[in-house]
């Protein structure tokens, strides 16, 4: 077994009798037997919490390996429940889904009652249609608004389902002490019931189980490295990627408490409450130069947040920020600059050799929806996507010809008002509206009568000449 940087080469499935092989193998068959008298013990519906790390897959490769042992009739439908937030790097993203695939295909060709459910945001949770959307700025650490509406809900949705279906679960946890002294302070505060298990304060009827929680970070490269899993894909991509990269282990979040993933193996691109993803940046510096624009396209959102000329002075409910020397979301021509900029990054990222898009049609459309919405009469969002070759389906474009309409039927029925002076007074309002607050002398609605005004007064003095 040959250790290099953060990861072992996989050398067999065995090990020689050796003080180390026979502590690693005592240990193994402890959990393995823990794993089954617990499974055996409780009705509950098992679930593993899986992000892709090395822990997460130690603790599900030695739960399916138990699961497999068990006579037919001591078998039960059990998951693993795997978050993809849709920002996840590209390369990681392709990993994961080979190795769920893998799992999922194992599982069906040998009849185990086993399933890894992929779980995902909605549309209106989307990074991309809150941040360019609805220009919510670049999550800190203060305003992480991410987190709860990417991993925590769909997660936790996921969970319902399961609950509904048998009453009650519980959601199996890769931590281990020996993470972090946080890590290690937060577990021994858990109150644990009789059978090791403590309740999870979010998701209702569900407690939560560490089986390798006195596990050392050796004990589980060791596991890996020296047992092949029953699934066809083994390991030797994740040594690979852990050899690359720097950065932390990105749990499986269900909790706000818990600390941003940003920055990990196996945490979103684009997370801007790191000061810096030296996971990324490892990447790149051994050799997976695609990766760049992604990385730079981070910097950009992430100093961009701190730009005050780029940020309204007002929340998105009208409540002024200024006041007190705060910034309110995005403004118009940011978010569509973003876009832009976004595409941009994912056509260097695709002629660098990169597989995949940054962000979908579907994701477009929902910023559109936003625009529609707040400032936008143009389609603004799809006609930037088409000159990047994103095709967007043209039955999305009835609601500017819609727009056409209204404008034509207000000329139409007031005589001296012409066309062009209705679409500039619209957008100068929008103008208006996405810069300034909605209340006091100098809001959003007094300055648009005063465009109004001066519209007239215009209007009037050339009617007099």
């Amino acid at each position: 077994m040959e250790l290099y940087d953060s990861g072992f080469v996989f050398v067999e499935n065995t090990l020689c009798q050796t003080p180390q092989s026979t502590y690693l193998n005592d240990i193994i068959t402890q959990t393995k037997d823990e794993l089954k008298r617990q499974f055996l013990g409780t009705t509950r519906a098992w679930i593993i919490a899986f992000s892709g790390g090395k822990d997460s897959t130690c603790i599900l490769q030695l739960f399916y390996e138990m699961l497999a042992s068990l006579p037919k009739h001591l078998q039960r439908q059990s998951y693993a429940i795997a978050s993809n937030t849709l920002v996840e790097a590209p390369h990681i993203d392709i990993f994961l889904h080979n190795v769920l695939d893998s799992i999922n295909t194992h599982a069906k060709n040998n009849g185990i009652p086993f399933e890894i459910l992929q779980v995902s945001p909605s549309l209106q949770d989307d990074f991309w249609v809150n941040l360019i959307g609805r220009g919510y700025p670049s999550p800190t650490r203060t305003f992480r608004w991410c987190t709860d509406r990417l991993k925590i809900t769909p997660s936790k949705m996921e969970v319902a389902r399961i609950v509904q279906k048998f009453g009650s679960a519980l959601l199996v946890l890769g931590a281990r002490e020996q993470e972090s002294t946080n890590r290690k302070r937060s577990m021994q505060k858990r109150i644990l019931n009789n059978q090791g298990f403590s309740k999870h304060d979010d998701f209702p009827n569900t407690m939560t189980y560490a089986p390798l929680s006195k596990w050392s970070t050796d004990d589980v490269w060791a596991y890996l490295s020296t047992h092949k899993p029953l699934w066809e894909k083994d390991h030797s991509e994740l040594f690979r990627l852990y050899a690359k990269a720097s950065g932390d282990e990105c749990q499986f979040v269900t909790h706000l408490s818990q600390s941003s993933c940003g920055g990990s193996r196996f945490g979103c691109w684009v997370c801007t409450v790191v000061n810096e993803d030296k996971s990324l940046q490892g990447f790149i510096d051994t050799g997976e130069a695609y990766l760049k624009p992604l990385n730079d396209f981070r910097n950009y959102i992430k100093l961009l947040r701190e730009d005050k000329n780029a940020r309204a002075d007002y929340k998105r409910d009208g409540r002024a920020v200024y006041k007190n020397g705060g910034l309110g979301p995005f403004l118009s021509k940011t978010r569509i600059e973003i876009l832009r900029k976004l595409l941009e990054a994912e056509a260097e990222y695709i002629r660098l050799g990169g597989v995949g898009e940054l962000i979908s049609s579907e994701q477009i459309l929902g910023i559109q929806k936003e625009w529609d919405r707040d400032f936008d009469f143009e389609n603004t969002a799809l006609q930037i996507a088409r000159q990047f070759d994103k095709g967007v389906p043209m039955k999305d474009e009835k609601q500017n010809i819609l727009h056409e309409e209204i404008l034509e039927e207000i000329v139409t029925n007031n005589d001296g008002v012409e066309l062009d002076d209705v679409k500039a007074l619209l957008h100068r309002s929008i103008e208006i509206y996405n810069t300034h607050g909605r209340r006091g002398v100098n809001s959003a609605p007094a300055k648009i009568k005063e465009e109004i005004e001066k519209l007239i007064d215009d209007k009037s003095t050339k009617e007099e000449q």
